[in-house]
């Protein structure tokens, strides 16, 4: 009887009061870091560049690290969607005689997420509650958190399509328009090309539906003349950039020793498959001694910054290997994630000088997906446990991430 009790008032406390609390400070702390001088803000200089009609940089946005220099040009490999939305603000801040830099809107970018989350849960028909809980779960207790407090190129690049995988679950569950659909991922594809691969899961959705032949084939046009659409403009940037449709610039990067001697192992090779499975699942955080001791002091341990297994950032998600993922759109959900994920584990970079393992983010909104569809399919509710589980993995995460970037 005391037991029972006991977990009822716990159930209660950790209902509504600490995951609102929680969640403004961490809101806060993302806010004074986007907006926090320094960091490096390439896509605000390279939609300048865009302004001005020009592909390559005009100005030096902080370093020239992982930036290509190619006929005597600087150029940024990743994808261009991101200079591409931030265009209009900074076009606006330009004529006000000020520089808008990318930071200023991941704030309102993170707050979209977990907003986009939170709709994703109701849908699901999870309560209020635990919707918060879920969307405060993806936003700072995974390896999002990582990327939402550093405004620099990489990173926005990441939560950029973030939200816009999230966008295309809440239309998944929402009315599917597959031209809609097509849209988003190429915009995604446009943003991170392996993210782009989740077009997967919604191009399997219809072809094992049971929908008419002919539906079928006019759903799949709806959603892949846009998506085609992307691509190919994608192709012409390529081409009017370095004169080769296929080359994005990555073969040209500038970077570090460390990462230019693991590119010529292969920029995609079966040599970076096991780093990269370590670095995603298995590494874990290294502990602090003094003086070469073992004697441990502050900050204790320190996250290793060529990444952290995603387990460890968001531990909840341990729970999915006891969930009965055996329905149609469970195993769709698992394709999706194995098509996007094993170009990432055959790729050089890993994610150097990151918090966890950043790259998971690109299949990241489909297993959490995967996790929230389940999870409720099995209990229906939250229980008091992982909601325990997400604040604390939070505040461990934000201890982690200042001891890499703030350390």
């Amino acid at each position: 009887m005391i037991s029972g009790i006991f977990k009822k008032r716990l159930s209660e406390l950790f209902r509504n009061i600490p995951i609102y609390y929680a969640g403004l400070f961490f809101l806060l702390v993302v806010f004074v870091l986007d907006y926090a001088p320094g960091g490096e803000h390439q896509f605000s200089f390279l939609a300048e560049s865009f302004l001005k009609g020009k592909l390559y940089f005009l100005s030096q946005p902080g370093s020239w690290h992982d930036a290509v220099f190619f006929s005597g040009n600087y150029y940024w490999p990743l994808g261009p969607f991101p200079a591409v939305l931030l265009m209009p603000f900074v076009y606006v801040f330009d004529l006000m005689g000020r520089f808008f830099y990318q930071g200023y809107l991941q704030f309102f970018l993170v707050i979209m997420v977990f907003m986009g989350c939170f709709k994703i849960s109701r849908r699901i028909s999870y309560s209020k509650s635990d919707s918060i809980y879920l969307a405060y779960a993806f936003c700072f207790s995974s390896v999002f958190l990582g990327v939402a407090l550093v405004p620099s190129g990489w990173q926005f690049a990441q939560v950029v399509a973030t939200l816009l995988l999230f966008l295309s679950i809440l239309e998944f569950f929402g009315k599917k328009r597959y031209w809609l659909l097509g849209i988003i991922m190429g915009l995604v594809a446009a943003t991170r090309a392996t993210a782009g691969l989740g077009i997967i899961l919604f191009a399997l959705e219809i072809i094992l539906s049971k929908k008419h032949l002919k539906i079928k084939a006019k759903d799949m046009l709806r959603l892949s003349i846009p998506f085609g659409l992307a691509i190919a403009g994608l192709l012409l940037y390529d081409y009017f950039r370095f004169g080769n449709i296929f080359e994005q610039g990555y073969a040209y990067q500038l970077l570090n020793g460390e990462l230019e001697k693991a590119r010529s192992y292969g920029m995609f090779s079966f040599s970076h498959f096991l780093s990269n499975i370590y670095y995603s699942f298995l590494s874990m955080p290294s502990p602090v001694f003094k003086d070469s001791t073992s004697v441990l002091i502050y900050p204790f341990i320190q996250a290793n910054p060529w990444g952290m297994s995603i387990f460890l950032t968001s531990p909840y998600l341990l729970t999915v290997f006891f969930l009965k993922n055996n329905d149609k759109l469970s195993k769709i959900l698992l394709i999706a994630i194995f098509f996007i994920a094993f170009p990432i584990m055959m790729y050089y970079g890993i994610g150097w000088y990151q918090f966890g393992y950043r790259y998971a983010l690109d299949f990241m909104p489909f297993l959490f997906l995967l996790f929230m569809l389940n999870y409720h399919k099995e209990n229906k509710v939250l229980s008091w446990k992982i909601k325990v589980v997400i604040l604390l993995s939070s505040f461990l995460n934000l201890h982690l991430f200042f001891t890499i970037f703030h350390g």
